[in-house]
């Protein structure tokens, strides 16, 4: 009995000292940088993080069936990861108010760039700089014009827009004062090109400054919004 013991005893040990090993793998190396261009070659206008498309990661250097990972945007259409093994990927921008593109094949060393360039749906734009209105109720007027597919893909149907409103720059579907801005307003393809006006449902609170920026999105697969530049208007003091 005391010999078993001393057999199951070496071989925990065994074990125990394999386990705490230090870890010789080395770690990340490498970073990756890049825009979002769209048609006019401007950078997308985006929410930020993972609510307006992400860029998935495939590495084939390693593997012909590799498991993915995904990095996130930032609003002004760029995007950055400082924690990124050197290796060669195939890196696809998806989820996103944009029609599909093909993955490219990319070799991350050292400080590495890939700008990727698409075909939103929506172009939407300012008509005129967003107002507060006497009341303190935000007033904008913007107008959307759609875009043809690159492949002569069918121009998906509009499905509604929004107005956003927050008091801090991240502004959008993933960010907004909700009590104040109202629901979705429906809109059909024959409004394109058409100054539309939207006003919030509840006057401004605090005198301070706020984000404005206008969604309208398609109904397609993801359902994502195409988004104005982001304006501010400043409520004063009474």
């Amino acid at each position: 009995m005391k010999k078993i013991f001393l057999i199951l005893f070496a071989l925990t040990t065994i074990i125990f000292l394999h386990s705490c090993e230090i870890d010789n793998y080395d770690g990340p190396d490498a970073s990756l940088q890049g825009t979002i261009y769209d048609t006019n070659n401007k950078p997308l206008q985006l929410e930020q993080g993972s609510g307006s498309g992400r860029i998935q990661m495939d590495e084939i250097s390693w593997s012909d069936v590799p498991i993915p990972f995904y990095l996130s945007l930032k609003q002004d259409g760029s995007y950055l990861n400082t924690k990124v093994f050197s290796a060669t990927y195939v890196a696809t921008l998806r989820d996103g108010p944009f029609y599909p593109i093909l993955g490219d094949t990319i070799k991350v060393a050292g400080n590495a760039s890939h700008d990727f360039h698409v075909v939103p749906y929506l172009n939407v734009e300012w008509v005129s700089e967003p107002q507060l209105l006497p009341d303190n109720r935000v007033t904008a007027t913007f107008k959307f014009k759609r875009n043809p597919g690159p492949a002569g893909e069918a121009m998906p149907n509009l499905m509604d827009y929004q107005l956003f409103i927050s008091n801090t720059q991240y502004v959008g579907n993933n960010n907004f004062d909700g009590t104040r801005v109202g629901g979705l307003v429906a809109v059909t393809n024959d409004k394109e090109g058409t100054n539309l006006t939207i006003t919030s449902l509840q006057p401004m609170k605090y005198e301070t400054k706020y984000f404005i920026r206008v969604g309208v999105r398609v109904s397609d697969t993801y359902r994502k919004y195409n988004y104005t530049s982001i304006k501010t208007v400043s409520v004063p003091s009474p």
